[in-house]
């Protein structure tokens, strides 16, 4: 037997209500990646595609298009792209930590037989989408196709390694919990001031491929950071909660703490050398500014290690920062098209709520000018959760104001000055902001330079 999945115990309360529905159905598979066993939180059913019908060609464009479902009557003729689009999508929504472990599929078992190639193609696509133009942070590559037999009730579980081509699924081991696991949670605040120039082999490149790798040094140098936990730089090696190696404390703490344990991380980075903070010549188009402080959050198994910890904050860090940018990029698309075109930007705040039965967040990101009631709807049709506007949590960040951008003068976004590869020296020190303060989510501001500058 391969590796072994265990699974909430709310997961098989999902599956019972999926049967009862007499439809096949295709979803995600959420969870955590751990060294020797991993752990499933959620399946979440992939909305059903939606087609226009109006066509981009008729006489009135203005006229409001319908949407209307267009699920297929096989598994085996669903939309692969569709499926790897709303692994994105849920993947933005997930903290540090939880990860797309793979794809469910409920059908009867002809159609399940006939649909073995698609979801193949489906498990490699969503690997190629999350990888797309985003620095990795976790190596795992192994991801699970678990099918359930309608007609007979069947659940079994293998594995493939969608970073191979020829790979060949291999059995794994679905086991369901008796009761929830018991997560950790890591929380920090990173303070951001990251300075991208563009050079002109980059200029007909879009906005977001532009950011996405000028990011690229940036977050290498956060994964080669160091972290401590509340204050204390720990072996990576150490498991992160020492009290559950004590047997005698962990009893104790089973009866008498019911209470999360939650730890405080600080990030460190790697200062550059003096000899690499010296001017260099290149000609440029644009300077990215992007400055604020953005708070980061992840969860971990109990028995976790330190080194598991970082990954997964580390993790939340490059995921909430790429996220925003990919957010915002497509938000100015629309904003430009509209004929608005600004040089500066709000990224979208970014907000939490709680999966039911667990001690486990979720996230969205909220556009200032949008209205809660949207980022519900939105968390209910790719989560499949249904969440009051009341119980997101909505204080962790707050839109910036004007003033937070004049307070000190390296907070200017349009201030050249110091003409490109000087301002390197200022961002590459990451701490964490101290507890009780407001955090304001990160901006995005640009400068596009008439000629080429050095």
């Amino acid at each position: 037997m391969g590796k072994t999945i265990l699974a909430d115990e709310s997961i098989q309360s999902y599956i019972t209500e999926l049967l009862s529905k007499g439809q096949w159905q295709l979803g995600l598979i959420i969870g955590h990646f751990a060294q020797q066993k991993d752990f499933a939180v959620r399946l979440i059913c992939s909305p059903e595609p939606v087609e226009d019908e109006a066509s981009e060609e008729d006489e009135e464009p203005k006229e409001k298009k319908i949407k209307t479902p267009q699920k297929p009557e096989n598994m085996a003729d669903s939309d692969e792209r569709w499926i790897a689009t709303h692994a994105r999508q849920v993947n933005r929504m997930l903290p540090g930590g939880l990860d797309v472990l793979g794809i469910f599929a409920l059908a009867p078992p002809n159609m399940m037989i006939s649909a073995q190639t698609k979801l193949r193609q489906i498990l490699y696509l969503i690997h190629k989408s999350l990888s797309k133009g985003q620095t990795q942070t976790n190596s795992t590559t192994e991801r699970h196709l678990l099918q359930i037999c309608s007609t007979t009730r069947k659940i079994t579980c293998r594995s493939i390694d969608v970073a191979d081509q020829k790979s060949a699924f291999k059995p794994a081991d679905w086991k369901p919990q008796s009761g929830s696991e018991k997560w950790i949670k890591l929380k920090t605040d990173i303070n951001l001031d990251l300075k991208i120039n563009v050079p002109v082999k980059q200029q007909n490149q879009n906005m977001l491929k532009q950011i996405q790798q000028g990011l690229v040094p940036y977050c290498d140098n956060i994964c080669n950071g160091i972290i401590t936990i509340n204050g204390e730089v720990r072996d990576v090696t150490e498991v992160l909660d020492q009290s559950a190696s004590d047997s005698k404390r962990s009893k104790g703490r089973d009866k008498g703490q019911t209470s999360q344990l939650i730890h405080d991380i600080d990030l460190y980075t790697q200062p550059i050398s003096k000899e690499k903070r010296e001017p260099e010549m290149y000609d440029s188009v644009c300077k990215l500014v992007i400055q604020g402080v953005t708070h980061g959050r992840a969860f971990v198994h109990s028995k976790a290690l330190v080194s598991e910890a970082k990954q997964a904050i580390t993790t939340d860090i490059i995921r909430s920062i790429h996220a925003r940018c990919e957010l915002l990029c497509e938000d100015i698309e629309v904003v430009e098209e509209e004929g608005i075109k600004k040089e500066l930007y709000d990224t979208p705040i970014r907000v939490f709520g709680k999966l039911h039965g667990s001690s486990l967040d979720f996230c969205d990101y909220k556009f200032q000018d949008e209205k809660l009631e949207e980022v519900t709807d939105r968390i209910k049709e790719l989560l499949d959760i249904t969440i009051d506007p009341d119980d997101l949590e909505l204080d962790c960040e707050q839109v910036p104001c004007e003033e937070d951008w004049s307070k000190d003068k390296s907070l200017d976004p349009i201030d050249d000055s110091s003409n490109g590869a000087s301002n390197t020296s200022k961002f590459n020190m990451l701490t964490a902001v101290g507890g009780g303060i407001a955090v304001v989510a990160a901006g995005l501001s640009y400068m596009l330079f008439g000629d080429s500058q050095t």
